[in-house]
């Protein structure tokens, strides 16, 4: 059953945060600071976006079954928790390459999103 919690919080998480990008000032902001990367085709960015809701599924459900945590709350406060990591990762994007900080914002909710999201599905099916 945990695997369709996992199909179902990758696809969820995917149509989530393409509706977050898809608000026109946060798609302003991100694509006029933002230089697409050359050469990779928007179905390859989006096979990228699947994929890394499917990791982020999978880790969810391993830690809740390694930890034996059910529901929707532990789902939802493990979600919420592991949002540190990309905070971590963008802070560093921030300080070490310039990234503007509107725009690490935007991609940090995208993941307490998305994390939330996965953590809360995967604790209906955990």
């Amino acid at each position: 059953m945990i695997i369709v919690g996992i199909a179902i919080a990758t696809i969820a998480s995917f149509i989530a945060s393409a509706a977050l990008y898809a608000i026109p000032p946060v798609s302003a902001l991100v694509s006029g600071a933002s230089t697409p990367r050359a050469g990779l085709s928007r179905a390859i960015q989006m096979i990228s976006v699947l994929l890394r809701s499917l990791i982020a599924s999978c880790l969810v459900a391993g830690l809740m079954t390694a930890a034996h945590w059910q529901g929707v709350g532990a789902g939802a406060l493990l979600g919420l928790s592991l949002t540190a990591l990309p905070l971590i990762l963008l802070m560093g994007g921030v300080v070490h390459e310039n990234t503007a900080v509107p725009v690490a914002g935007v991609h940090l909710l995208d993941w307490a999103i998305k994390l939330t999201l996965i953590g809360i599905i995967i604790g209906i099916f955990r």
